[in-house]
């Protein structure tokens, strides 16, 4: 069995209406999301999952009030990486927040799903301003269709809704499965406190492109997970390691 690591680094935050994270929910209220890069310690090649986020972007471009945490050469060498030594990042979506830093990742190869590339490309004119070019156009792609073993003990399952082409990651740690959200998420959407008896057992984000998609591909990585490591919690940030 395959006991792997997963390192948070955090690269940036955002503040932003917490409904944008928590659909018809906590409107008004301004919330602090973290955007990670996560490092899967344990597979013979170095892999990543995300590749960071472009303050000056998020700020300038889409107005979102941004801030670096740290430089991505700072956040990798603390646990022990340079941007060329990382052999493979997955992409759980190409939003600029989770693909932002790519291009200083000269040697890495870039694995995504087909169906995100494709729309990306050709974004529908509502949601272009997610998928800025310089970002992801001229890095080395390896697309993928639906769910598939990346290596032993890392797999990615397909979890569409809130991008055309999520996915999420599932990696085997020694408590069990743990699994990275492809979807913009923090632990209220798994775990809504406060909820009724009778409130449906996952909260979709406030971001999407299909609603149906969404609640069902949480619902998805609910059922699958021992850990689920929501993407933009900002708890992580202050955690060394996962589990």
């Amino acid at each position: 069995m395959t006991d792997y690591v997963i390192y948070p680094i955090p690269v940036g935050e955002m503040t932003l209406d917490k409904s944008m994270l928590t659909y018809r929910r906590n409107f008004g209220q301004k919330f602090t999301q973290v955007t990670y890069i996560w490092y899967i310690a344990g597979p013979r090649e170095k892999m990543l999952v995300d590749a960071g986020m472009s303050v000056d972007y998020m700020s300038r471009e889409r107005g979102i009030p941004s801030r670096e945490v740290q430089p991505l050469e700072e956040g990798l060498k603390k646990v022990g990486l340079k941007p060329e030594n990382v052999d493979t990042i997955i992409v759980t979506h190409l939003h600029s927040d989770h693909i932002g830093q790519g291009r200083f990742f000269p040697n890495a190869r870039f694995i995504v799903q087909q169906a995100e590339l494709d729309f990306a490309r050709n974004p529908h004119p509502t949601v272009a301003g997610q998928y800025p070019k310089q970002f992801f156009e001229g890095l080395n792609y390896e697309t993928i269709r639906g769910d598939k073993q990346i290596c032993a003990g890392v797999s990615v399952v397909s979890t569409p809704g809130h991008s055309v082409g999520g996915q999420s990651v599932v990696v085997e740690t020694a408590k069990g499965k743990a699994i990275i959200t492809g979807l913009c998420t923090i632990t209220e959407n798994f775990e809504m406190p406060g909820a009724a008896g009778n409130a449906p057992p996952v909260t979709p984000c406030g971001v999407m492109v299909n609603l149906f998609d969404l609640y069902d591909s949480l619902l998805k990585i609910k059922k699958m997970a021992s850990i689920v490591i929501a993407n933009h919690e900002p708890g992580y940030a202050q955690v060394s390691r996962v589990p």
